[in-house]
């Protein structure tokens, strides 16, 4: 296959997955502390310390909210297409950065096969069709690691191959933190002992790629530090919820038992290939040679794989999608190691595959007008065109897979079945997923209550930015005129309708200097209510 026609199957398979009905979903999860803090920056023109409801928030560095401002800035929009492209275009650059940069270690049919497995692996792109923190720090380090690879197999100058990936490293620390090292550590010792170069890794040049990571990070952190006031309220409040997962109070039981299975589900489909080529591993049918270097790459992208499955199976507050940074190394494991394995054995994973394949052709098929008809409403004619284009374009690549790339692996075919299927079944299934519209409709509600041209000002002091993520999507879908203070904020003069928890009414009322009350009601989303003070006109 040509590099053109690769590239071009890699970019419509990206867009098949990852943009169909991309900003229809209601806000979920914490996307929403992702926007806001963008929308503030850009509103204030404040870059270095983020900020909700006008009011510090440091649970995470700032980089997500820097592209999410610069994406919205672009765009000339704010909407929920424009946050969520930033994850998604990150996934396109780490499948391109593993095409490109690994085309001369692999060849050019594997890494473009690596590439279509990232882009396929289900958690991945639940998280790249959100704008979380995990697609864009699971990226960086992924090019990271790429670029380490390909740097280093070449055989390149120390200074390139300690140096440049730390770039990526770094950026990763102003997403969330160091804990990337917990994965980037093992690989290079897997590495670098399987090759028998454990002594590189004490080379000047190491070391002076720790201090470029370091002095990517280092400037917000004193920036931010200086315009806070205290690192408590900075980086060490970020530190703290770091540690936090490693609380032994917090343990969530049932959660914790069962995170071993969750996070083998979480690289589906590609465990089962996976678990294939470790049992040939374990039978001793693909030892690694220490003077081959790649050998020794897939060896260390093992041990960062089993490293780090081990370290979030016994963290207390580990949740499967910790380990999403290490995907991308796992992705190169399964991949490399499946065209290793001796031909009958492979045979006859082929043959299983083939069936498995074809049952994925039809639940990709059927489950659309499944889901359809479940959700028992009129489909709108837009999802009735996505289910179209799914199933023809489902049709035209099994077409394909059974003629023009007939030869090519099971996985090959599995990766662009999934990607053809992902056009008419993303978008009708997240219509099961979330909460539906329903913040959407309460802030309608509240704009309805609201008289012509008021300002409605909602009181997001620290118990509702801290315990009730899902009501700061009101901020969000509450339209102009609409702002937000917190605890520290002056409520402007031009405010009709004051909104908050009925617990912090005394502190809303302190807020009202010169302003008097014209009457009070509750509303109630999704079983918190809110306090609602409407306002005198001032004179």
């Amino acid at each position: 296959m040509s590099s053109r026609i690769a590239f071009l199957l890699l970019c419509l398979s990206w867009a098949a997955i990852y943009l169909p009905a991309l900003g229809e979903a209601e806000l979920r999860g914490e996307e929403v502390r992702r926007i806001l803090p963008a929308q503030g920056m850009l509103e204030s023109n404040d870059w270095i310390v983020p900020r909700i409801a006008g009011e510090v928030y440091a649970n995470k560095p700032p980089l997500i909210n820097w592209a999410v401002a610069a994406m919205f800035t672009l765009t000339g929009s704010d909407s929920e297409f424009s946050a969520r492209l930033v994850s998604s275009l990150a996934m396109l650059a780490l499948a391109l950065a593993a095409w490109l940069l690994l085309r001369k270690s692999i060849g050019e049919d594997r890494s473009l096969l690596l590439a279509l497995v990232i882009l396929t692996t289900l958690t991945l792109i639940s998280k790249g069709r959100l704008i979380e923190i995990e697609a864009i720090f699971t990226a960086l380090f992924g090019i990271a690691c790429f670029l380490w690879i390909r740097l280093w197999t070449d055989g390149r100058s120390p200074w390139l191959i300690w140096t440049l990936p730390y770039l990526f490293l770094g950026l990763g620390c102003l997403v969330k933190g160091p804990v990337h090292l917990l994965f980037w550590v093992p690989f290079l010792i897997g590495t670098l002992r399987t090759a028998r170069k454990l002594r590189t890794l004490f080379h000047p040049a190491h070391l002076a790629g720790l201090l470029l990571m370091v002095l990517v990070v280092s400037p917000w952190v004193i920036l931010n530090i200086r315009a806070v006031g205290t690192g408590d309220a900075s980086v060490g409040n970020w530190a703290e919820e770091l540690a936090i997962r490693g609380d032994l109070s917090r343990m969530e039981w049932d959660r914790w038992l069962t995170n071993p299975f969750k996070i083998l589900g979480s690289f589906l489909p590609w465990t089962v290939p996976l678990f294939f080529v470790l049992s040939q591993r374990w039978k001793g049918q693909l030892p690694f040679e220490s003077d081959r270097r790649l050998d020794a790459v897939i060896a260390g992208g093992l041990i960062a794989t089993a490293t780090g499955y081990a370290l979030i199976c016994l963290l207390p507050g580990g949740v499967p999608r910790y380990l999403m940074p290490v995907f991308p190394l796992s992705a190169l494991v399964t991949v490399e190691l499946f065209f290793r394995i001796p031909e009958a054995a492979r045979l006859r994973y082929e043959r299983l595959a083939k069936g498995l394949n074809r049952a994925l052709f039809v639940l990709l098929l059927a489950a659309p007008s499944l889901m359809m008809g479940l959700r028992g409403e009129k489909p709108e004619g837009l999802r009735v065109a996505f289910v179209i284009a799914g199933f023809v374009t489902l049709v035209l690549v099994a077409l394909l897979c059974q003629t023009l790339w007939k030869s090519k692996s099971s996985l090959f075919h599995a990766s662009l079945l999934i990607a053809a299927g992902s056009i008419s079944l993303l978008p009708t299934i997240q219509d099961f997923q979330g909460e539906g519209d329903l913040f959407r409709k309460a802030a309608n509600e509240v704009e309805s209550i609201a008289p012509p041209g008021s300002r409605i000002v909602y009181y997001a002091d620290e118990v509702f930015r801290n315990r009730f993520t899902r009501q700061l999507r009101l901020l969000y879908y509450t339209r102009e005129p609409s702002s937000a203070i917190g605890e520290n904020g002056i409520l402007p003069k031009d405010a009709t309708l004051f909104i908050g928890l009925p617990e912090a009414e005394a502190a809303m009322r302190a807020k009202l200097v010169g302003r008097s009350v014209d009457g009070e009601t509750t509303m109630e989303v999704r079983r918190v209510p809110l306090l609602v003070l409407r306002l005198a006109p001032t004179t």
